[in-house]
């Protein structure tokens, strides 16, 4: 068994309190799970109940807090990935949530309603992810006005 050596030493209160807030909060999953990594290397648990906890091995564990070491907060957070810009800008994205919330029942009604408003097409798929992620997101925002503090 590998003997742990890497903690993390100090945090300021600011630090700690963001971290606290991004593993309670984030709508990133990533970075909840490298915010509490951080939290408990702070408190002296091993690389190894870390990564038992996060689910991840405990050099993914160590990465990151080599990470935090080095970049702080911005260690925590993804790198940018390439791939196919969006479609539909934030504004469409809004619109066409907007317009499938007022005719949930007709897909492809609602399809042709989002292509004569901002004159681009997209496709079932896209239009279901953009009601889920905004769906999420309401969801996540009520849990975070419930939550006491």
């Amino acid at each position: 068994m590998k003997v742990p050596t890497k903690f993390i030493k100090t945090l300021s209160e600011e630090e700690h309190n963001r971290l606290i807030e991004n593993h309670q909060t984030s709508g990133n999953f990533r970075l909840r799970n490298r915010s509490h990594a951080i939290l408990l290397s702070f408190e002296q648990w091993t690389l190894a109940e870390i990564a038992k906890i996060c689910r991840v091995d405990r050099d993914t564990v160590s990465g990151w807090i080599d990470n935090w070491h080095e970049f702080g907060f911005k260690g925590l957070e993804d790198e940018e990935k390439s791939g196919r810009p969006p479609i539909l800008n934030s504004q469409e994205q809004e619109k066409a949530v907007a317009i499938a919330m007022q005719n949930p029942k007709f897909p492809h009604r609602q399809l042709e309603e989002i292509k004569r408003e901002s004159g681009k097409e997209i496709s079932r798929h896209t239009l279901k992810n953009l009601i889920k992620k905004r769906l999420y997101l309401e969801a996540n925002q009520i849990r975070i006005v419930e939550t006491p503090g």
